[in-house]
């Protein structure tokens, strides 16, 4: 009794694992019935088999077949692999080594099946990919990559060119179906510190970023602001740099920040094309660049050019070609991906024309051809004051005064020369020098305002006239008017 008893147990559990086989070939293969059935009997499930299993080291070389073409992955005398065509190139080390670890350990998921009758099933009468590991003992290893199977993330495969169909996990099989430009390096810009550098982070501190482009007739320059580094200045601007061409503004530090942040870790999209000809640089707009982005930074500086821009047929993405110093190539960036060519002054930069701290300011004076005041400011925040001619002044009163003449707006960049005598001239001697603030009357009820003698902006002539009024406010003990 006891022995039918193990039988019928027996029988059971063989019948439960054929029907789980049966299930599992259905599942890879997404075949119908029919398929399914002449496969079955063969059918086996290896959860993790490794299959080979050498030191990436010993690899000699990996020659990729696919649809984008056919290359060589190849190891040199100094123990570094290149892309064959591209030796001498800056390339991807991680995406070199990922290639060179699942090249030199193959392991499956599943066997999908022990003897496959029809390789088409599964894409591998065609494979995908080819890819014959040469290691330096005389090994050699061959796989072939199929269709991707209905189950997630795992892709059929055959070794050696035998007829057994494994179920491989896709990324161990994803670096033998791209083309040779994967593995050249594509990230143009990482800073580079000394390995006995106190402070790394500091070799990411910009000096200056310069921006010439054929759509503006004059430069963008944006520098280092000197005083960051002073405890003994305070500014009313939170930005690591100002804009010092075409004119001088502070930097808002939102609308700026990809202008100044983005050239680190700068990746293309692609590239076009490697150890581009004088030629083929020609044709792709780089004799003549739509832009040039130089960088002067701790780190080491760097230049970008652009040429021209390209239209993606297939994908309708949209970019421009790029060279980049330090590398032999033509990368393709993305529209968007390269803030300098779309950034203006008037959106990169504080609407204030000086934000000047009130409590470093030792003199300031208000002159038009009818009236010249001259204050002289003391003290800090606790005990601050002001004196006008040796009489005093509310300094309460004139902190609003100071805070209509800090909102006098850049309302328009004017680069225009214009050498007419100035309505009113502003000037400001402060802890960190004198700035001079003259505003010309202009056509269209508008002023022309000069900067430190140099044509910056426009603005309303109504904020020129009321600031004048307020100066007679300030000098009356009356309130100050804040709106124009």
């Amino acid at each position: 009794m006891r022995s039918n008893i193990k039988l019928l147990i027996a029988v059971t559990i063989a019948a439960v694992v054929l029907a789980a086989a049966v299930i599992l070939l259905v599942n890879l293969t997404g075949g119908d019935k029919g398929d399914a059935a002449e496969e079955t009997a063969s059918v086996t499930v290896n959860e993790g088999k490794l299959l080979y299993d050498k030191d990436p080291a010993a690899i000699e070389t990996i020659a990729i077949a696919n649809s984008e073409g056919e290359y060589t992955i190849r190891k040199y005398a100094d123990d570094s692999w290149f892309v064959e065509d591209f030796a001498g190139l800056i390339h991807d080390t991680t995406f070199i080594g990922k290639a060179l670890e699942y090249a030199a350990s193959f392991a499956a998921s599943t066997t999908a099946n022990e003897h496959a009758d029809d390789l088409s099933v599964y894409g591998l009468d065609a494979p995908r990919a080819t890819a014959l590991i040469t290691f330096e003992d005389g090994t050699v290893r061959e796989i072939r990559v199929g269709n991707e199977a209905p189950a997630d993330n795992v892709t059929y495969c055959t070794l050696d060119g035998t007829d057994t169909v494994y179920a491989v996990d896709n990324a161990k099989v994803s670096y033998f179906l791209r083309d040779k430009f994967y593995f050249l390096e594509k990230t143009v810009y990482t800073p580079q510190a000394p390995e006995n550098a106190e402070n790394p982070e500091d070799y990411t501190k910009i000096n200056s970023i310069t921006v010439k482009r054929k759509d503006i007739d004059y430069k963008i320059v944006l520098e280092y602001d000197e005083r960051q580094d002073s405890d003994e200045i305070v500014t009313g601007n939170s930005a690591t740099h100002r804009m010092t061409e075409p004119v001088r503004l502070d930097l808002n530090p939102d609308t700026a920040y990809d202008a100044l942040n983005a050239i680190y870790g700068l990746t293309a999209s692609g590239v076009a094309v490697a150890a581009p000809s004088e030629e083929t640089l020609s044709s792709f707009g780089f004799d003549d660049p739509y832009a040039v982005i130089d960088f002067d930074i701790v780190g080491g500086d760097t230049t970008l050019t652009v040429g021209n821009a390209y239209t993606n047929e297939e994908t309708g993405e949209k970019g421009r070609y790029v060279t980049a110093t330090g590398f032999d190539e033509i990368f393709m960036f993305t529209d968007g991906t390269l803030p300098w060519l779309t950034i203006t002054p008037e959106g990169i930069t504080s609407p204030l024309i000086t934000s000047t701290y009130i409590f470093a300011i030792d003199e300031f004076t208000v002159e038009s051809k009818d009236v010249r005041k001259d204050f002289v400011l003391t003290g800090g925040k606790d005990d601050f004051a002001v004196t006008c001619d040796g009489e005093e002044v509310d300094p309460d009163l004139f902190k609003s005064f100071y805070q209509y003449f800090l909102k006098a707006p850049a309302e328009e960049i004017y680069l225009e020369e214009n050498t007419d005598p100035a309505d009113v001239t502003v000037t400001v001697v402060s802890d960190y020098g004198t700035d001079t603030v003259e505003f010309v009357s202009s056509a269209d009820r508008l002023s022309v305002v000069r900067l430190n003698g140099r044509t910056s902006f426009r603005l309303r002539t109504t904020y020129v006239n009321r600031l004048l009024e307020n100066l007679d406010h300030l000098m009356n003990g009356e309130g100050i008017i804040v709106t124009w």
